[in-house]
């Protein structure tokens, strides 16, 4: 008898069965496709690679003017095998951490048989806990389906070589990063947005500047546009026709649900996914879920905390999940990232006022930041490693820190993490880099 069987080792189940196995839990854990899940084999960890890379071919494209001479070309076999190779050693890697932790791992597809019981590979399992973390797929254009010319997120690392053309359908986190990423290879890149602006779930600010950048850079930008045919040999868009090499769907994902399953032990779930509550519980008490599966947010390092949670309460923790500050990244030329409440009050300070965003020659972008009663609510960074500089911020929202905290916190330079200050600075009215302005989000 286990303590907990987990389906599906994705950012989600994996962290979740070593948590447990920590807090000294008898773990299994099932998984049918490969470990990490979407965000390892198909997701967050290919398509970073693919940023990194290019983002080399960025610099080298720019190396001319600063006196860097020397010719290049892309052999996309090597750079395919090389990025499929970081795929399989950071999934030998978990492969490991669960060995390491005792975590018993079974390849296979398994069926929920009762609160109680897992099916897989012929065998029952018996378990005191079920956490399902089946992740979720990609959906296609109503009326037609993923194949030869149209790919979803999943399928286009599949491609023997670089398309030439390529049409980009939705104009999220993913279209945005895949028509970033595309681009830096010399595709020709299409992205097409029904709404007014790209991002159109979030800040003005935000959708406005991706799409700056991404004209600059050549991307073919069509907001307020619908697909509205696909041929053979055409696309039509807003009544012209577009003939792309390939048609890249980033309209979505659904999560991985087996209604019959769910429904012979009575598990509640509606479109978005399986219904939990702030412990990670279905309405069947022993019955947890975590990931894409639960339709709250498409991002692993939610799942990744969901599955602590889950775990946590499974050893009787008593822990609640806090979705109150979740950072979100998108990962184009430069990078988005922000966090936190992006209203009120705020800062701002350009990346061109940082000595080391000149030092790297890439001064694109900005810093700001949202202040209530003097603490510290958001912020957005719109510049180089976004990314890495969100966790600050994250960090001062998540302890309530007021902005005299990070002011006084002495920041090594020249670094790019200066600006976070500096737009602290601005927001108090007192910039030292800048002149006093302050500004407030629509």
């Amino acid at each position: 008898m286990y303590d907990l069987v987990i389906i599906g080792a994705g950012p989600g189940g994996y962290v979740c069965a070593i948590v447990a196995a920590q807090l000294g839990a008898k773990v299994c854990i099932v998984e049918k496709d490969g470990l990490g899940g979407t965000c390892t084999q198909r997701g967050c960890i290919p398509t970073k690679y693919l940023h990194s890379l290019g983002e080399i071919m960025r610099r080298a494209n720019s190396a001319k003017r600063y006196g860097i001479e020397g010719n290049f070309s892309v052999n996309y076999d090597v750079l395919k095998s090389k990025m499929f190779s970081t795929v399989s050693k950071l999934a030998s890697g978990i492969k490991l951490l669960l060995e390491n932790n005792d975590v018993e791992l079974i390849n296979g597809e398994a069926k929920i048989i009762s609160q109680n019981k897992i099916g897989v590979n012929d065998k029952i399992l018996e378990t005191k806990n079920i956490v399902i973390a089946t992740g979720s797929h990609p959906i296609c254009i109503p009326s037609y389906e993923f194949g030869d010319k149209i790919v979803s997120t999943d399928s286009i690392f599949d491609l023997e070589h670089l398309p030439k053309s390529v049409l980009i359908v939705g104009g999220g986190y993913s279209g945005c990063e895949f028509a970033s990423i595309l681009n830096a290879f010399e595709c020709k890149v299409w992205l097409v947005e029904v709404q007014e602006r790209l991002m159109p779930k979030q800040p003005v600010d935000i959708g406005k500047t991706i799409e700056k950048y991404m004209k600059l850079d050549g991307i073919s930008i069509l907001t307020n546009s619908r697909v509205e045919k696909i041929t053979k040999g055409e696309v039509m868009v807003n009544g012209k026709s577009i003939d792309p090499e390939k048609i890249l769907v980033c309209t979505g994902r659904e999560p991985n649900l087996n209604p019959d399953e769910l429904d012979k032990i009575d598990i509640k779930f509606d479109n978005k996914g399986i219904i939990v509550n702030e412990k990670m519980q279905t309405n069947i008490e022993n019955v947890y879920a975590i990931g894409d599966i639960t339709g709250k947010y498409e991002l692993a390092h939610v799942a990744s905390k969901q599955g602590e949670v889950a775990a946590q309460n499974i050893m009787r923790k008593d822990t609640v999940m806090d979705y109150s500050v979740v950072p979100f990244c998108v990962f184009t030329y430069p990078e988005v990232a922000f966090v936190g409440r992006l209203e009120g009050k705020s800062g701002e300070i350009s990346l061109a006022a940082n000595a080391k965003a000149n030092c790297l020659t890439e001064t694109k972008g900005f810093v700001k930041v949202f202040e209530e009663n003097g603490i510290c609510i958001g912020a957005i960074i719109v510049g180089l490693h976004a990314g890495e500089l969100i966790s600050e911020p994250a960090l001062a929202i998540r302890m309530r820190l007021s902005m005299d905290d990070v002011l006084e916190t002495i920041h090594a330079h020249p670094t790019l993490p200066e600006a976070f200050v500096d737009a602290i600075r601005d927001a108090k009215g007192s910039p030292i880099h800048t002149p006093v302005k302050t500004k407030t989000l629509e």
